[in-house]
């Protein structure tokens, strides 16, 4: 039978959007589950990812790119800026592993759904009195509190990122302090970048003296003593915008000032203007100058 009678008597098979072939190769190459929202819908066309591992996530950043698809943090604090981009929310509620590390100082590595209420119960006292249910992949994304420049409040230590081009990387201590040595070039040039931003007039006027009034806490890199340079403090605040959090290396932050600690007193906060702003979207362009991610919504200014 020829072709073109056999597609008259079965009927054409109808062409697939490259939303549909994206959803479906997604479920393909993933473990976990994949639920298709739809096309054109209130939200967008968007699905979710629940990833059973890590490694979805690496497989799903690499279809996102193929197919200009925006990789989100389900649960993130925005706001976000407005995209015409599909998008695909990622939910770590099933990566919760818990690890309490050996070393003369307790450490802990956890998953990125692990929640705040575990991590509580773990002995992290920083976590005690906050949202049970958050996951830690939300806390790192959510605004930051700490005051210019103490970073070092949260208990982060190292961060195990994937990045939007899809270097996997391990952030930490920078410096004398370095025990972990950057892997990869890309992040290599990244640093110096970033530092060279930190120390500039932009982010001289984003310090309020006691604030600091930007999202990204490039502060981290300028510690208030006995604090040190830590790498991975860069994605307090972040809201999923700047990389895919993997999992985090926490200590333990005792109770103690509370204006250090929580932010909560001190000069009352300034709205960012438009050196802020500006400086915020150069630490964006460059860890993400393609968009994998979303974007924050600035204020005009």
């Amino acid at each position: 039978m020829q072709p073109s009678r056999r597609a008259f008597l079965m009927g054409r098979r109808p062409v697939q959007t490259p939303w549909a072939a994206f959803v479906q190769r997604l479920a393909l190459v993933c473990h976990g589950k994949v639920r298709d929202l739809g096309e054109g819908g209130a939200d967008g066309t968007c699905a979710i990812l629940t990833p059973a591992s890590e490694a979805d996530v690496v497989q799903a950043r690499k279809l996102c790119a193929e197919y200009r698809v925006t990789l989100e943090l389900e649960g993130a604090e925005g706001p976000f800026a407005p995209s015409a981009r599909p998008r695909l929310r990622v939910d770590p509620v099933l990566l919760t592993e818990l690890t309490r590390l050996d070393g003369d100082v307790a450490q802990w590595r956890a998953q990125p759904g692990v929640t705040l209420a575990e991590l509580a119960r773990a002995g992290l006292r920083q976590f005690a009195g906050l949202p049970g249910d958050m996951t830690l992949a939300q806390w790192v994304a959510a605004p930051a509190p700490w005051p210019a420049g103490h970073c070092a409040a949260s208990g982060l230590m190292a961060a195990d990122v994937l990045l939007a081009d899809g270097v996997e990387e391990t952030l930490g201590a920078f410096g004398e302090t370095d025990v972990q040595p950057l892997r990869s070039a890309i992040v290599q040039r990244l640093v110096p970048a970033l530092f060279q931003l930190g120390s500039g007039g932009d982010a001289f006027a984003t310090n309020d003296g006691y604030h600091w009034l930007g999202r990204y806490r490039l502060d981290a890199l300028k510690p208030v003593a006995p604090g040190t340079v830590n790498l991975a403090q860069l994605l307090l605040g972040h809201g999923g915008t700047l990389a895919w959090l993997q999992g985090a290396v926490l200590i333990d932050v005792p109770p103690g000032d509370d204006r250090q600690a929580e932010g909560g007193a001190g000069p009352t906060l300034a709205a960012p203007g438009l050196a802020t702003v500006r400086l915020d979207g150069r630490v964006k362009t460059q860890f993400d100058p393609d968009g994998c991610f979303p974007e924050i919504r600035w204020p005009e200014v």
